[in-house]
């Protein structure tokens, strides 16, 4: 089931992401300026890994007793600690990692933002691949979310993007742009987790306890569907306009 998720992911994404790239005006970007970003969207995952470990240990440091809270804190602290935090950061040192490399070539925020979807769709192919679950129910839901780390990490280069033009137009805060940059994705992805994956209602004792968890987590994966359906349909609106944000003129990675 791990190579059929990884085949699907690279199907979906990839028509997702060729659909991107011919949206920009009036000119797109190039093999290198594509792929790269995706090589090191696979590489964003292993990265995560030992930025887990980290935070397990700051989290122990700090003295948290998961006991000590209710369910709800421990599932909120759980995705933020497992996967919201090592996840978003990992992307976002590769969306910095991929603005180097191409620091020369970037001429729009929509280019910054195809870098993001770049990012997220590596990551989710190598996820797909790893944790790809036997359990056909389970993987049909994956599937209705396989576009999140994708829409996140774009998101998050969108911001960078911005903060950039806003720095070269005098129009709006750089800093706001940078913080939402990283909060957003973090913040989506936390609350996401915490209601599906890591919902600790769901392996509770109690029947009724389990049910609320089904219910929960059945519910933030139909509103995150639509979430990334909307958000997605929102950039492929604005292409045109996000390309002509122009930022030739512009030295640095994010401003």
């Amino acid at each position: 089931m791990a190579i059929i998720a990884m085949i699907v992911s690279i199907a979906v994404l990839g028509i997702l992401y060729k659909r991107m790239i011919d949206r920009e005006v009036p000119d797109k970007i190039g093999t290198a300026q594509a792929l790269v970003p995706v090589g090191l969207g696979i590489v964003s995952l292993p990265l995560s890994l030992p930025i887990v470990l980290g935070v397990a240990v700051l989290l122990t440091q700090a003295g948290y007793v998961k006991d000590a809270y209710p369910m709800w804190v421990r599932s909120l602290v759980a995705a933020f600690a497992t996967a919201g935090f090592p996840e978003e950061l990992s992307k976002f040192l590769m969306i910095l990692v991929s603005l180097l490399i191409f620091r020369k070539r970037i001429r729009n925020v929509y280019e910054y933002a195809l870098i993001g979807a770049a990012v997220g769709a590596g990551f989710t192919v190598f996820e797909e691949y790893l944790y790809g679950d036997a359990n056909l129910l389970n993987f049909l839901f994956r599937l209705l979310t396989i576009g999140l780390h994708m829409l996140f990490s774009l998101i998050m280069a969108y911001y960078l993007g911005k903060a950039k033009y806003q720095k070269k137009t005098g129009e709006g805060s750089p800093f706001v742009s940078r913080l939402l940059a990283f909060l957003i994705p973090v913040a989506l992805h936390t609350v996401y987790d915490a209601c599906t994956g890591l919902n600790g209602l769901l392996s509770a004792e109690n029947d009724d306890a389990i049910l609320t968890g089904i219910i929960v987590g059945v519910g933030s994966t139909i509103v995150m569907f639509i979430v990334q359906i909307l958000l997605l349909r929102r950039f492929k609106k604005d292409a045109e306009k996000l390309s002509g944000m122009s930022l030739v003129q512009d030295e640095g990675l994010i401003g």
